[in-house]
């Protein structure tokens, strides 16, 4: 008890000399921690040791300490934090100061001064802030990291007020954090975020990039949710355009005219046995060939299918299969409008009212041969094309997609000398060996060979009227072009290099018609188209001069050489290919 009334007496001493005056204050300050030290310690020396103090002082601080004057935001946040209110009252107490409570709102709502279009987006910046609507949200996939815990994805699609239209992938925790928050059709910022060359194989919006969301990223929900609308760019394939995109996810539009519509039919679903309504429409387009479509579940009972043949559809985002060489199938987000307006929906119906409903249309399916013989090969071309038509430089395959053919007539405008041009094979398999203490060791088989030989793998430039690309080159393609075989040529090589030359110069500036393998490939990050020579043979006038005459009558370039001419004349003239045509054509 005579501790505490001394610490009082102290703190009323101290609390006096502070209310006395500026010129006080440091003095009070000073003496009041040796008077409490003198007075502890005459307290603890009149006490006996058995006794433990209920009260043990620790160093005491001035009773008042200047400072600098608490800001306008820093006394209203003191005051929240020791005034209750209501959710709405604290709601309006937080709005002047920019703060939102997060127990209220999952994404905050806010305004953002700089962002970027869509179209600007790349990968070579990381500072991106865009403002986009959530068109669609995809359900949530999982699967296992390599650690083998278990993680979620789930793909958007979102659209800016500048038209442009982008797909983003949410990964693991950035999954988790935002897919029950984040809500179709409306507005969001996001920021910290990766740009990444998209994998057009399984992109389902046309853009050359796409969006990836990790732990870094922010969302933030727009205040103004006004000013994007999402009005889908309509960008037509023509039909015989659409082999290039068989087996990809990437979707796309068309306009046809509807050739005959089937009936309302269902199918069973595999998940749960549920009956699905289907129906398949036969659309042609002004190229010549028709596609089946089928269109599923409301597309497919929908009133006005019935009796629309003649008429004029357009599709949005439809899927390219390989059923029956080419098919396609409408999607959830595919729209279906009959009669669109338009300079190309009115082109089509010129065409199909002048010659379209009496032509002899060609199916997809039956213009792709199917599925390129027993070695699985990808669609075939049955027909002479450019290698404009065939050097795709955008929309490139998976390279798990399988290979498509095309038939060239091109010109051999390069052959370098200095490439390798052959290898050291086993001649039983073709497999690569190397010497090795006399004998031939093959890494593939892993034994040893006593005899080998060279075999072709060489690089051509080729082209024709439209453009070049190079092509490769194995060994049996190799020995036509070259006129020899890659052992007549490695010896030549090694014995005469001006005869070497001259040998690989003599191929140069020589015709061929050539069987490309196209598919892509990936090296580094970065997906290339790869052409493989099939198939090469010297190039045949007569076979050229007759397809240039199937192109005309199928185009009907010249319409008068039917009449003009009689069937013998025609056949004596054009070759008995020409002839199956003048039979289709009367």
């Amino acid at each position: 008890m005579a501790l505490v009334s001394e610490l009082e007496v102290v703190e009323s001493s101290g609390g006096s000399n502070s209310s006395a005056g500026q010129s006080s204050k440091p003095d009070a300050v000073a003496a009041t921690p040796a008077k409490q030290q003198m007075h502890v310690k005459q307290e603890q020396e009149n006490t006996p040791p058995a006794v433990t103090p209920a009260f043990t002082p620790a160093a005491a601080k001035p009773a008042f300490t200047p400072g600098p004057t608490p800001s306008p935001s820093e006394q209203v946040r003191t005051n929240l934090a020791m005034t209750p209110a209501t959710g709405v009252e604290r709601e309006q107490q937080l709005s002047p100061l920019g703060l939102t409570p997060s127990s209220t709102t999952p994404v905050p709502v806010g305004s953002r001064a700089r962002v970027q279009p869509i179209k600007a987006l790349n990968p070579y910046d990381t500072q991106w802030t865009i403002k986009a609507k959530l068109v669609r949200k995809a359900p949530p996939r999982s699967f296992n990291s390599r650690a083998g815990a278990p993680s979620r994805v789930f793909n958007v699609e979102l659209a800016d007020a500048e038209g442009g239209q982008i797909q983003g992938t949410f990964w693991r925790e950035s999954a988790d954090k935002y897919l029950d928050t984040l809500q179709e059709g409306k507005v969001y910022y996001f920021s910290k975020f990766q740009v990444k060359p998209a994998n057009k194989q399984y992109a389902t919006v046309k853009n050359d990039y796409e969006l990836h969301f990790d732990n870094r990223t922010e969302v933030e929900e727009a205040a103004d949710q006004s000013g994007i609308t999402v009005s889908h760019q309509v960008d037509v394939v023509p039909f015989d355009k659409l082999l290039r995109y068989v087996g990809r996810k990437m979707p796309v539009d068309i306009l046809g005219v509807v050739v005959s519509c089937g009936g309302l039919g269902t199918i069973k679903r595999k998940a749960d046995q549920t009956e699905l309504p289907r129906r398949d429409v036969t659309l042609a387009d002004s190229s010549g060939h028709s596609v089946v479509l089928t269109l599923w579940a409301d597309q497919a009972q929908r009133s006005d299918l019935d009796g629309c043949e003649g008429q004029v559809m357009q599709v949005t985002c439809v899927r390219v299969g390989d059923y029956n060489g080419c098919s396609l199938s409408a999607v959830t987000r595919s729209q279906v409008t009959l009669n669109p307006e338009g300079e190309a929906a009115d082109a089509l119906r010129q065409w199909w009212e002048s010659e379209g409903r009496d032509a002899t249309l060609t199916p997809l399916g039956q213009a792709t041969g199917g599925i390129g013989g027993a070695s699985g090969a990808g669609p075939r071309q049955n027909k002479l094309q450019f290698l404009q038509e065939v050097v795709a430089e955008d929309n490139l395959p998976s390279p798990d997609a399988k290979p498509t053919y095309h038939d060239v007539i091109v010109n051999v405008m390069q052959i370098k000398e200095d490439q390798t041009m052959y290898y050291l094979a086993n001649p039983d398999n073709g497999k690569k060996v190397e010497p090795r203490d006399g004998r031939y060791w093959c890494e593939a088989d892993s034994r040893f060979v006593d005899v080998a030989g060279n075999r072709y793998v060489l690089t051509a430039r080729v082209a024709d009227a439209t453009r070049e690309c190079y092509v490769n080159m194995f060994n049996e393609q190799g020995n036509q072009l070259m006129g020899s075989t890659a052992d007549e040529l490695a010896a030549l090589r090694n014995s005469d290099e001006a005869e070497f030359n001259k040998k690989v110069k003599a191929a140069k500036w020589t015709e061929w018609t050539m069987t490309l393998a196209a598919r892509s490939r990936e090296y580094n990050g970065e997906r290339r188209m790869r052409y493989t020579v099939a198939r090469v043979s010297p190039l045949s006038l007569v076979d050229c001069s007759s397809n240039v005459v199937l192109h005309v009558l199928h185009n009907k370039y010249c319409p008068l050489l039917l009449s003009s001419c009689s069937r013998t004349s025609f056949q004596s003239r054009c070759g008995r290919q020409a002839l199956l045509v003048w039979s289709t054509k009367e």
